[in-house]
């Protein structure tokens, strides 16, 4: 339990509901030990033989009480009888029910913690992060492991309590009785055996441990798939796929499905483990009160606690078992939660509330795998308002050095200095708010066209956001859809065209009017007449805007200052179309085939 200690902090707001259904399972659990007493004392005494008549009950008390006995007369047992077990089981009921209702919303609000942390953990991730793990499995993570780690901070703690409170309710029944007849003090032998019950606990733990950390895992694998297809149905359809996806989800589901029911084959074989050693230790416990002729209504009461007693100790089995499948789940979102943040804001940032867009590169290099440089010595500088054109093959660097000036990577030498300030110097937040882009495959989310817009500028007014669909040439197609505006476009913009979304996007970018932009493909999802209209947009968007075009069409950087061509991660030529065209055989060669074309 040490490894969910930092997490019980998320009680804290919560305390007196914990509290609360911490108590309730106290009472409910302290009134199992009436069940004993019933069968003992008051039903014997209802139904006398014709030798016995009804005698007055006397509870014989221990001595270091020092009150003697407690004496019921005849006239109270009827009475007595009646309401005992209503009652007992009326409270037992109220607090069950307030347990169980307490601890579920406890738990809720511990799991929306949870989420929200692993959640706020993953935004500040840097982009490798993503690259690495499939995002079907972080889905899990978020929402299969969070939740069985909720289990054992709220419901495993509850029943931590309230399981041995149940345990303790059997034991002093059992020691109440045996003051009132010390033969039954030779049958407690009985609970020597529950140390016995640690063994298989012991053992069946470590296996459930194993096993949910590979089902936690096939969980992810299996999310991932459906993922990939439920984002791929056009391409499915296209190349006939539809039967391998049957397949491979089936093969997915068929391997998750196995390593479910080897959890649940251990977890299940805890509590016949326990009860075979409970019914070995009670029978023992029979021959010794045979033996010691004591009378049936004794050992009915005594073999009813004993047993009720082994009830907890399943309980609590199954508490280990949930303790290990919730260690799996934390070592998973540990993973998460204690992956280094690669993208720090500096400890005293430089003032960077607006930028003029000078932006300088100087010595930068850049690589994943310390074998493999993507950029090698990169030296460019900008002048605030110009426009260039990054040109290259597939691989050269280009992507890279648009990802490098918004900081979503960190340079691995050199330095990138915006207005001469390092970014590494300035806070994320006020840098990338100095930066507009455009990809190549621009992310639209499942809401209105006019929220998508507005994520450029979260303060923007109604006629803002229709100048800046104006500029983009998105307004006309906007106000021919059912809603205008409002419609939703669907999950990544699925409700709409290539075209549609790159204008969407485009929009955005007008709207935010930053100093620096960066253009990524950025008209290569267009039609010739789209690309046209874009084309003069663009124009009127570069303009007093430092830019960078990375682009693979020459139509596109006709509007660029300057190209700059790259080739395995280093600058080969910059200059002018006419310069670098006469000077650079790989510039020469990429517009001359694509010309050709």
């Amino acid at each position: 339990m040490n490894r969910f200690r930092p997490y019980y902090r998320f009680l804290l707001d919560i305390k007196w509901y914990f509290i609360g259904a911490i108590l309730c399972g106290i009472v409910y659990a302290s009134t199992a030990g009436a069940l004993p007493l019933l069968l003992k004392k008051i039903l014997p005494a209802l139904f006398p033989s014709e030798n016995h008549p009804i005698q007055p009950l006397v509870f014989a008390m221990p001595e270091w009480l020092g009150i003697g006995s407690i004496t019921i007369p005849p006239s109270w047992i009827l009475p007595l009888a009646i309401s005992m077990l209503p009652l007992n089981f009326a409270i037992r009921g109220i607090s069950h029910f307030y347990n169980t209702y307490l601890i579920n919303y406890c738990g809720i609000r511990v799991l929306e913690h949870i989420r929200l942390l692993v959640f706020k953990k993953i935004q500040k991730l840097h982009l490798g992060f993503f690259h690495k793990n499939k995002s079907g499995d972080l889905m899990s993570r978020l929402t299969n492991d969070t939740n069985d780690v909720k289990n054992v901070i709220v419901d495993v703690s509850n029943d931590f309590i309230r399981q041995p409170f149940t345990l303790i309710a059997m034991v002093i029944s059992l020691i109440w009785m045996a003051f009132d007849n010390p033969e039954i003090w030779k049958l407690l032998i009985a609970l020597a055996s529950v140390p016995l019950c640690i063994l298989p606990i012991r053992f069946i733990g470590k296996r459930i441990r194993k096993r949910s950390r590979e089902t936690l895992n096939q969980a992810g694998n299996l999310l991932n798939r459906l993922n990939e297809s439920l984002n791929a149905p056009k391409e499915i359809r296209s190349y006939n796929l539809e039967q391998e996806e049957i397949n491979e989800f089936q093969k997915e589901v068929k391997q998750y499905f196995g390593l479910q029911m080897k959890v649940v084959k251990y977890g299940k074989m805890l509590a016949p483990t326990i009860e075979f050693v409970g019914a070995c230790a009670i029978s023992f416990a029979v021959f010794k009160a045979s033996q010691a002729k004591i009378s049936l209504n004794d050992i009915a009461a005594v073999v009813t606690a004993l047993y009720l007693a082994y009830d907890p100790i399943k309980a609590l089995g199954t508490i280990h078992n949930k303790i290990q499948q919730g260690t799996s789940a934390l070592d998973r979102i540990e993973e998460v939660l204690h992956a280094p943040v690669d993208i720090l804001d500096p400890e005293n940032p430089l003032p960077f509330e607006s930028a003029n867009g000078n932006i300088d590169f100087e010595h930068v290099s850049f690589h994943y795998d310390p074998e493999e440089a993507i950029l090698q010595n990169i030296n460019l500088q900008v002048k605030a308002g110009e426009v260039i054109a990054l040109v290259g093959p597939s691989g050269a660097g280009k992507s890279t050095i648009a990802n490098l000036i918004p900081r979503f990577y960190d340079v691995t030498d050199g330095s990138i200095k915006i207005d001469s300030k390092d970014v590494r110097n300035i806070r994320q937040h006020e840098l990338r708010a100095q930066i507009a882009s455009v990809s190549q495959e621009p992310i639209l989310f499942n809401d209105t066209i006019f929220n998508n817009i507005r994520m450029g500028k979260l303060d923007a007014t109604d006629d803002e956001i229709h100048e800046a669909a104006r500029k983009a040439f998105a307004y006309d197609f906007i106000m021919q859809t059912e809603d205008g505006f409002q419609t939703i476009v669907g999950e990544k913009g699925t409700r709409l065209s290539g075209g549609q979304k790159q204008r969407i996007a485009i929009a955005r970018a007008f709207l935010k009017n930053a100093p620096i932009l960066i253009l990524d493909e950025a008209t290569s999802a267009l039609d010739s007449e789209s690309e046209a209209k874009i084309q003069s947009a663009l124009e009127t968007l570069v303009h007093g805007k430092t830019t960078f075009i990375i682009a693979h069409r020459f139509s596109t950087i006709k509007i660029a200052d300057r190209i700059v061509v790259l080739e395995r991660g280093k600058m080969i030529a910059q200059g002018t179309h006419e310069k670098v065209y006469s000077e650079c055989l790989l510039y020469k060669a990429l517009y001359d085939q694509q010309n050709a074309d």
